[in-house]
């Protein structure tokens, strides 16, 4: 039986990882940082180790005990808005996290199909010159946790130049579904709604609406990422996301459309993000001919399970 390991096991992307990892008969293992609070999801048919990627011993201690054939690093701070605040920690952490792990993979002489995850964000700010983008577009990181990104991004490339690791790179764009961080704006969307329902309507103050991003619904996302390993080129960068740009306002009015409860929007210029960006969405046809892959979940289905996901939350306290 093939054997993956997944750094972040604990997170949003990494409990859809290992649900479809498992659906495919792959025995899976996960870091977990001794903080991180262990979802019932994840702690059923997958193995878990404790582990802080910062420590470099116990990083080369857990890799050398076993030999994976896959390795899905997600591991990282994941917010561009509150990597303004805490720039520091946000660079260290997703950067010296993956140095210690691809050392210790490189040390191991391991064979594995390593995945380094990087972010449409690494894009920053896209002249409309260039979209939809493409992997060949100028990077312009405008955000700590954008930085980050990219130092990621280019130290895969490097361990697989100089320390003949099997590399792939994939720039995700946004992605969406049921137990993302309301620190993102669908799943708070989701989650007002949801609050609001049980009050019976009332007013949801948001931020910038004229936005717009490329969703992709997570389940979706991690199926590409499995076949970022099976069929990417070793060393190569893709792009992943539906190719549709999508304004904020139309995500939640619709998302509203699914309550029957009145519910009020007011934007509030407080909760505009630092640096933000206008519009981004991707031009993922280099993915699609190397895989094969395509979105399968429509948005509207993303949304409706967001938001239901929300519900059950709050119907359990």
């Amino acid at each position: 039986m093939k054997k993956a390991l997944i750094t972040g096991i604990a997170g949003f992307v990494g409990s859809h990882l290992t649900n479809y990892l498992l659906s495919q008969k792959i025995q899976v293992e996960g870091f977990i940082h001794p903080k991180h609070k262990i979802q019932e999801s994840i702690a059923q048919g997958a193995k878990l180790k404790v582990c802080d990627l910062l420590n470099k011993k116990k990083v080369v201690s857990a890799v050398n005990s076993t030999n994976y054939d896959y390795v899905f690093h997600l591991a990282a701070f994941s917010s561009p808005a509150a990597s303004f605040d805490n720039s520091e920690e946000t660079l260290k952490n997703n950067i010296f996290c993956q140095l210690n792990l691809l050392e210790a993979l490189a040390g191991a002489k391991s064979e594995a199909k390593i995945l380094i995850v990087g972010s449409s964000e690494e894009y920053g700010d896209v002249d409309s010159i260039y979209l939809p983008v493409n992997e060949n577009a100028p990077l312009a990181p405008v955000s700590p946790y954008a930085v980050s990104k990219v130092a990621q991004d280019m130290l895969g490339y490097q361990f697989f130049l100089y320390k003949n690791l099997n590399i792939v790179r994939v720039r995700p764009f946004n992605h969406i579904g049921p137990g993302q961080s309301h620190a993102f704006v669908v799943s708070y969307f989701a989650s007002k709604i949801a609050e609001l329902e049980k009050k019976g309507g009332g007013m949801m103050r948001v931020g910038n609406l004229a936005t717009f991003r490329d969703f992709t619904d997570v389940r979706d996302i991690v199926r590409a990422y499995f076949l970022a390993l099976i069929k990417g080129e070793l060393g190569d960068v893709y792009n992943i996301g539906s190719g549709k740009a999508y304004k904020i306002a139309d995500i939640l009015k619709k998302m509203i459309s699914f309550s029957d409860s009145e519910i009020k929007v007011v934007v509030d210029k407080k909760l505009f993000r630092r640096a933000e960006i206008e519009k981004v969405f991707c031009d993922f046809s280099k993915f699609h001919k190397a895989t094969d892959w395509q979105t399968r979940i429509p948005i509207d289905t993303s949304l409706f399970d967001t938001i239901e996901y929300e519900r059950r939350k709050l119907s359990n306290f």
